[in-house]
């Protein structure tokens, strides 16, 4: 890789950590008290903090997401070649996906406990599905690259992630249906994926920089 290169790929990995930082952000932001004027004495203030659970759910569970999303996105960026016009686009599409995070995380606090929470828990996956596509196009730009390139790579690896990229659409798919009927099974058919995936990239950080 080129210094050009290697500067182009340095300016999309910032600008892709000033998105995370932007929406882990914005996700802290709604753990706002929004506590009443009668909280005057100790156990009131408490009672009302924990009447707002499922706010601190929805916060864990998507910032859990998020930090994972985040350390897979730096993993997957150590296999860029070239900064071509259809990564970046890719990379802004994912972008755009991941900053709508807050807004359902919100929804899903919103309505966590409503009946109204069935919509709400299928709309948060909902998004999953379409940022793990996401994803999965931008993985797929990447790895055309070092195929037409002929570099030599770690292939293995390579395999590993593209298995474990496709695996997250039908289990998000499932579980955005499964939200119309079983909110907690959905949360945590979300939530399982954190286990595949802050394995995903071990073999990438733990090796050596994947970039020729």
């Amino acid at each position: 890789m080129s210094d050009t290169e290697r500067k182009d790929s340095a300016r999309l990995e910032a600008f892709s950590d000033g998105v995370y930082a932007v929406v882990i952000t914005l996700l802290a932001l709604e753990l706002k008290p929004e506590l009443s004027e009668a909280a005057h004495d100790s156990h009131t203030l408490l009672w009302q903090l924990a009447s707002r659970w499922p706010t601190y759910v929805a916060f864990v569970t998507s910032f859990c997401t998020v930090l994972i999303m985040w350390i897979d996105h730096h993993g997957m960026l150590k296999f860029v070649r070239r900064v071509d016009t259809r990564v970046l686009f890719a990379n802004g599409f994912l972008m755009l996906l991941t900053t709508l995070v807050p807004f359902t995380t919100a929804v899903l606090s919103a309505h966590l406990m409503e009946p109204s929470g069935a919509v709400a828990g299928a709309l948060y996956a909902g998004l999953f599905v379409l940022i793990n596509a996401a994803y999965n196009l931008l993985w797929h730009l990447l790895q055309r690259q070092a195929q037409l390139d002929d570099l030599a790579r770690p292939v293995e690896v390579e395999r590993r992630l593209t298995r474990h990229y496709r695996l997250g659409l039908p289990v998000y798919l499932a579980a955005t249906i499964v939200a119309l009927w079983s909110l907690p099974l959905c949360l945590a058919m979300c939530a399982s994926m954190w286990v595949l995936w802050s394995t995903n990239m071990r073999p990438v950080h733990d090796g050596a920089d994947s970039r020729a």
